[in-house]
């Protein structure tokens, strides 16, 4: 059963200041970058994200977007760009939410990076702002982050912010790079 977001009552700023990048969100203005940055990127996102299997388009990334708009009103999701500065002009970097997938009380952080920005702390910065943001809001106690254990990358941040390894839970594979173990890191540890 999928949890019920209506314990969310909050909504994150919809900017969000980290080290070295800002985290704006997610808006139809987007669509022309984000579809460039995940093609141009696709070969490192295909390995661990299940959408990353076919290139993207201006229809489905605007299907997305239109999407995480109505998310984001309803408290269910809550998508930002990653951006090297404060304005709409600024380099987008990737892109990272906060997901109510878990439970009452808790929210989950997603990330990815153009793969020209990787190695930078990009990634790192979005989840250290997307946890304080998340940890703000009314009712929300505790923030997880889960990848695959073979993705050494995306498994290598949770520890710098402070998370701690939780669990390892077996799942179904659902892009190629999977292992079929999901590492569950949780904060406040």
């Amino acid at each position: 059963m999928h949890p019920s977001h209506y314990w969310l009552t909050g909504r994150p700023d919809q900017v969000i200041d980290s080290v070295g990048v800002t985290l704006h969100r997610a808006t139809q203005d987007d669509l022309g970058e984000l579809v460039d940055s995940i093609n141009a990127s696709l070969a490192e996102l295909a390995p661990w994200m299940p959408w990353a299997q076919v290139p993207a388009t201006p229809p489905a990334i605007g299907s997305f977007l239109a999407q995480a708009d109505v998310s984001w009103e309803a408290g269910s999701e809550f998508q930002f760009a990653v951006r090297a500065g404060h304005g709409a002009e600024s380099a987008l970097l990737g892109f990272c939410g906060l997901h109510d997938r878990i439970g009452p009380g808790v929210l989950e952080i997603g990330y990815w990076v153009r793969t020209d920005c990787t190695g930078r702390g990009v990634a790192t910065a979005a989840a250290a702002g997307l946890t304080r943001a998340a940890l703000a809001m009314e009712g929300v106690s505790g923030v997880e982050i889960h990848c695959d254990a073979a993705n050494l990358a995306s498994a290598a941040i949770p520890p710098k912010l402070g998370f701690r390894l939780d669990r390892t839970d077996e799942v179904v594979a659902t892009s190629p790079g999977s292992s079929g173990r999901h590492l569950i890191w949780v904060y406040p540890a």
